[in-house]
């Protein structure tokens, strides 16, 4: 009796524990932009996609998406597609809701899409306990080919340059 219910208990818990690795196809999902329409993974088909994680309030995610933002005039390519994803606003609870993300991209002079994933930074990637800023980059299959806390914006780079050289 005691295995049944161990092994009951562990079809409940692999189940949430379970991460997108490196080399798997990512997740249907879809995030609301600051227009009020959404973005999902199977429309950035054909695409290398940059997923960044991140809050309003987190001090090395400003950092990561002010030099991202200043440098993505060298990475910039049709083939390409960056979002920057907020779980929370400018301060702890707050939501990332349409005028937190307009803010966002302003304050940041940000380039590119801007998504809300609320209370969410990257749980389908990453293990708890989650830290962000978390980068993940999918091929143009909806792979995951990369993902990492804190990655660097020459890292993101270097594997941007990679995948857009497979076609």
């Amino acid at each position: 009796m005691k295995l049944k219910t161990w092994l009951v208990g562990l079809l409940w818990v692999v189940p949430a524990l379970a991460v997108v690795e490196i080399g798997e196809k990512a997740p249907e999902l879809c995030w609301k932009k600051s227009d009020t329409n959404e973005i999902c993974i199977k429309e950035l088909k054909d695409k290398v996609s940059v997923l960044v994680y991140s809050t309003g309030w987190c001090p090395g995610c400003q950092d990561e998406m002010k030099e991202l933002s200043a440098r993505y005039p060298e990475i910039k390519n049709s083939a390409l597609k960056i979002i920057s994803l907020s779980a929370e606003g400018f301060k702890h609870g707050q939501a990332a809701d349409e005028e937190f993300l307009k803010a966002w991209q302003k304050k940041y002079n940000i380039p590119f899409e801007v998504a809300a994933s609320p209370n969410n930074a990257g749980k389908e990637f990453f293990a708890p306990p989650y830290y962000i800023p978390a980068t993940v980059i999918l091929d143009r299959s909806g792979v995951v080919r990369f993902k990492k806390v804190d990655a660097s914006v020459d890292e993101i780079f270097q594997q941007v340059r990679k995948l857009l050289q497979v076609k």
